[in-house]
């Protein structure tokens, strides 16, 4: 009876290890059947990286992402994160991470699934790069046609407007030029032209529009031939206007050396409005902008006695 005993606990023994060995080889089959191979995983691994590159190759730079958000704002008015995360190529949470900047620049308003675009109004000052991407065929050709005004010998006034900015490529040919301005970017923009004085008032830093604001009683006692100055908005009855009171004041000063005043403005400009006026349009004798902006407005610009130069739109 022992004997019995001792011989089935040997037989359960044995049949448990050949179970758990047949559970063991049914899990290694299906292993195989669900990825192939045993290679079969590295391999897979390896055609993600390799579509992952791919992928990487397809998607535009951050800064050239932002800017294609902002040509589709500005032609549809407002986005949505599912059409823009299948037309860039890039997830839903990289474009949200992309309004959300756009927004903290003050370029936007986020909303729900996307954003609209801010009007001059409520929008605050955006970075320089932004403003000199917008309307930029424009403003290229309002500063080709302002810059043929300037003569050698001359002093003048730019502001720190991305309209001024384009003038420089075309001054820099000129001798004997003295250049009055706050905007680092335009002083930057005659590093290479030694034959032009650049003059820059103290001031503090202002990062976003790249300028150096203070008093207007940091400038110096100059007489400017001609001063060219643009503007967050304007209108007819509130007259030239910018965000920030410390720009409205250093451009007042700037008019008040400048024998010759021209408003250089695109047509994005015209009907807007900002919270601090620093000229009228009467106090300008002449205006370069395009032939998109608003005719009535022209008109009426036109019968206050200012000439109006309209350029040709592209």
């Amino acid at each position: 009876m022992l004997s019995f005993r001792k011989n089935a606990v040997e037989y359960f023994y044995i049949v448990i290890s050949l179970l758990s060995f047949a559970f063991s080889l049914y899990l290694a089959g299906r292993s195989v059947k669900h990825n192939g191979s045993f290679g079969a995983g590295s391999k897979k691994r390896r055609r993600c990286r390799q579509k992952s590159t791919f992928v990487m190759a397809d998607q535009l730079f951050v800064e050239e992402r932002r800017r294609a958000i902002l040509d589709l704002l500005k032609r549809f008015g407002r986005v949505a994160v599912k059409d823009l995360s299948e037309n860039l190529n890039v997830s839903a949470v990289t474009i949200r991470q992309d309004l959300r900047v756009l927004e903290e620049d003050g370029y936007l308003e986020r909303t729900y699934g996307g954003a609209v675009l801010r009007t001059a109004a409520t929008t605050p000052e955006v970075s320089f790069d932004i403003r000199r991407e917008s309307n930029r065929p424009e403003k290229e050709a309002i500063g080709r046609a302002a810059a043929a005004l300037v003569q050698e010998g001359y002093s003048i006034a730019l502001d720190a407007s991305t309209t001024a900015y384009a003038m420089t490529p075309h001054l820099k040919r000129l001798n004997d030029l003295t250049v009055v301005t706050y905007s680092l970017m335009v002083a930057l923009a005659f590093l290479d032209a030694p034959q032009v004085n650049v003059i820059i008032p103290g001031g503090r830093l202002r990062r976003d529009s790249v300028s150096v604001v203070g008093s207007p009683s940091h400038l110096p006692e100059i007489n400017l031939n001609i001063g060219f100055f643009s503007a967050r908005g304007f209108s007819l009855d509130v007259g030239l206007s910018e965000a920030n009171p410390e720009q409205s004041a250093i451009k007042r000063g700037l008019i008040a050396h400048s024998l010759v005043r021209v408003a250089i403005l695109d047509s994005s400009k015209w009907g807007q409005l900002a919270p601090y006026t620093y000229a009228h349009i009467q106090d300008f004798s002449q205006v370069f902008t395009t032939a998109r902006a608003p005719v009535d407005m022209v008109t009426a610009v036109r019968d206050l006695g200012v000439t109006v130069t309209l350029l040709p739109s592209t």
